[in-house]
């Protein structure tokens, strides 16, 4: 009986594992500072108006998140990050984009 439950608890913490690691964000490769307001903008400027594939970096509640897609604008400060290989769209404020950088 011992035995059956330490192999339940086992398989329950590989399933719980399993689980994280496929929906968990891509490990950062490293935290970028903040990028003044200024700069931000004129990169936003230029990855959308030239279609630029970008990485961001966003400011979470808890963590930092990075992620790479094509950019949108909805409005002066309000932005829409399209991931292709993740079939995910982000919603950005301008508030919420700690760095910004062009993919080669």
């Amino acid at each position: 009986m011992e035995n059956l439950q330490h192999n339940n608890n086992h398989i329950s913490n590989f399933v719980s594992n399993s689980y994280q690691k496929l929906f968990s964000e891509p490990s950062l490769k490293g935290i970028e500072p903040q990028m003044p307001l200024f700069q931000l903008n004129a990169f936003l400027k230029r990855a959308i108006q030239d279609h630029y594939l970008v990485t961001i970096q966003i400011n979470g509640t808890e963590a930092i998140y990075e992620t790479t897609g094509f950019l949108t604008a909805i409005s002066e400060d309000r932005f829409i990050l399209s991931s292709d290989h993740q079939n995910i769209t982000y919603l950005l404020q301008l508030t919420n984009i700690r760095f910004l950088k062009r993919v080669s």
